[in-house]
């Protein structure tokens, strides 16, 4: 029946009745028709207002969460609170910047060469229990780890011929100083404290430094 829609059956009698008065009331008919619920319709809804809330929040805690701690994915290591050593920036000392933890940074940095004890790997890596190099003068100590060392090296009475690389793009004078510090007062040696104003200074000095050390070239 013209204007009958899809999925709705008129009943036989009601169209009899009708048409045994020679005519059809088309309105009649379609108010019986349309007492039947519609069929259902897939298709997308919305959600309650507390679940796009809920979400929202949540978006925006991930994000801040992962600006504040994911260190701009570096990969670097995370560092923790350690008195007397201040995170700054490159070769730029700062006030009001966080602490850093030397042995944080030597974990992250230094333990896959020089090993979680110290002593490094005969003929490969020289140790840094009893080294010369991390008890001896600070501005040297400082300098290599800035530069990088290539080339023979005499270590604790053993000769080591590798490659150490620059650290100075890497780490800043805070840490620097930091994993400094905790080597030479870990792994057996008693040496002091070194600052972040120290490297800073040797970080300033070597700034036109490319290729790393030689042992000759480094100071005595």
């Amino acid at each position: 029946m013209s204007g009958t829609p899809p999925g709705r059956s008129v009943p036989p009698e009601e169209i009899q009745a009708a048409e045994s008065k020679h005519e059809v009331d088309v309105l009649a008919v379609h108010r019986h028709a349309f007492r039947e619920a519609g069929d259902p319709h897939e298709g997308a809804e919305h959600g309650p207002w507390w679940f796009w809330a809920a979400a929202v929040a949540a978006l925006v805690f991930g994000g801040f969460y992962m600006g504040r701690f994911s260190g701009a994915f570096t990969g670097e290591a995370a560092v923790h609170a350690q008195p007397g050593i201040e995170a700054r920036g490159p070769g730029a000392p700062g006030a009001g910047a966080e602490r850093v933890d030397g042995a944080a940074v030597f974990s992250g940095r230094c333990a896959a060469c020089h090993q979680g004890t110290g002593l490094g790997l005969p003929g490969v890596f020289p140790p840094l229990a009893g080294s010369e190099y991390v008890n001896g003068d600070p501005a040297r100590l400082a300098r290599l780890v800035l530069r990088g060392l290539t080339g023979p090296v005499t270590v604790a009475g053993a000769q080591f011929n590798g490659a150490m690389p620059a650290w100075a793009d890497q780490l800043n004078d805070a840490e620097v100083a930091a994993v400094l510090t905790y080597v030479r007062s870990h792994f057996g040696n008693g040496t002091g404290a070194i600052g972040a104003d120290l490297v800073a200074r040797e970080r300033g000095t070597t700034a036109n430094r490319i290729a790393p050390w030689t042992t000759p070239e480094l100071p005595h």
